[in-house]
């Protein structure tokens, strides 16, 4: 009686198992190719040597950005889509974005300043991304800064839009990222 009572109650346990992986959702290889709209939002801004921070942001301050990730680069996508138009910016060696994690390293520059160091971790699927980012700056001269800012991004088309003349392509508002 003792092993019919264990084996209906492990047969109970494995069928519930079962139905919650069936519900997960399986993770994106990687960021979809097409237009993405991103959104940053500054959770912490300060100098970090004492004097007028280059960057002008504050705690609070939101900014959007819509940038391209064409198709066959969604495992390292266009900066733009991770830090906003107005930084030019490289990966170092490490950095993905696969199996819905993104850990990336970017050495950046602003207004040809820099560098400016931002190291991004989060999730990611082919229509979305959470993520945060950490930036410190390391400055020729006066001015350097960190901040940590939170973004969100979603996909909002196959395609890309074509830049408008003389434009790179990126749109921000409110605040610069």
């Amino acid at each position: 009686m003792r092993r019919l009572m264990l084996a209906s109650l492990c047969l109970v346990a494995g069928c519930g198992a079962a139905e919650e992986k069936k519900a997960e959702a399986p993770a994106a290889a990687a960021m979809g190719a097409g237009q993405w709209e991103t959104a940053f939002e500054t959770t912490a801004f300060r100098s970090t040597d004492g004097k007028t921070p280059m960057l002008k942001a504050a705690v609070g301050d939101k900014a959007t950005s819509s940038a391209c990730i064409a198709a066959g680069t969604d495992s390292k996508p266009e900066p733009a889509v991770l830090v906003g138009p107005d930084y030019k910016c490289s990966y170092q060696p490490g950095s993905y974005v696969k199996s819905g994690r993104i850990n990336a390293q970017l050495t950046c520059t602003r207004g040809g300043k820099g560098p400016i160091n931002v190291s991004i971790s989060g999730t990611s699927t082919a229509d979305t991304l959470d993520a945060t980012a950490e930036t410190t700056s390391y400055l020729p001269g006066d001015g350097d800064f960190t901040m940590k800012q939170t973004i969100t991004a979603k996909r909002t088309g196959p395609t890309c839009q074509a830049p408008a003349p003389g434009a790179d392509g990126n749109q921000t508002a409110d605040k610069a990222a």
